[in-house]
């Protein structure tokens, strides 16, 4: 597991990492909360992810005053393999990124045009949790845990490591 951000000048580096069988939510609470004693909470913290339900309920229970978003790209992944057509992830990710509800509703009802079972996943995922203009929170633009897959690509070969040897190379 890691935890990223990005400093002032828009370089990415890692706030922690863990290391954990991730076969239940027990891990993903240890990692939160040791993330928490490390960094806090800061007014206005958003925390982006991947829709994994264990991180999520992570989140909900470590970090309550904050705002859990949902990456749009694995979004995205999840349209093209529940759902055939190829114009409603592209409506998808103008719905996803424009500043304009009044936009994102029309996107809506174009995907609807399209796929009303679609749009029903969209509805369920929650709005608010990843279109750009439901934010009350600052997100700088970042839509996506691109951050953090960038960081596991620098990482790939420590990442196979036996876990002391990676511990040593931490």
């Amino acid at each position: 597991m890691i935890a990223v951000s990005k400093n002032g000048n828009n370089n990415i580096f890692p706030l922690a990492f863990g290391i954990a069988d991730l076969a239940n939510n027990e891990p993903y609470n240890w990692f939160f909360n040791q993330l928490r004693n490390a960094i806090g909470v800061a007014e206005q913290l958003s925390i982006l992810s991947d829709h994994h339900p264990a991180i999520a309920n992570a989140i909900a229970n470590v970090y309550p005053e904050c705002q859990h978003k949902i990456c749009i790209y694995h979004m995205e992944k999840n349209l093209r393999k529940k759902y055939f057509s190829d114009v409603v992830p592209s409506l998808f990710y103008n719905a996803a990124t424009t500043y304009k509800q009044t936009e994102f509703y029309t996107f809506m009802d174009e995907i609807e045009k399209v796929d009303k079972v679609a749009t029903e996943y969209l509805k369920e995922q929650e709005p608010e949790r990843w279109a750009q203009s439901f934010y009350t929170n600052r997100r700088y633009n970042i839509l996506t845990a691109n951050n953090v897959e960038s960081m596991n690509v620098v990482l790939i070969k420590e990442r196979q490591l036996p876990i002391l040897e990676l511990i040593d190379y931490s």
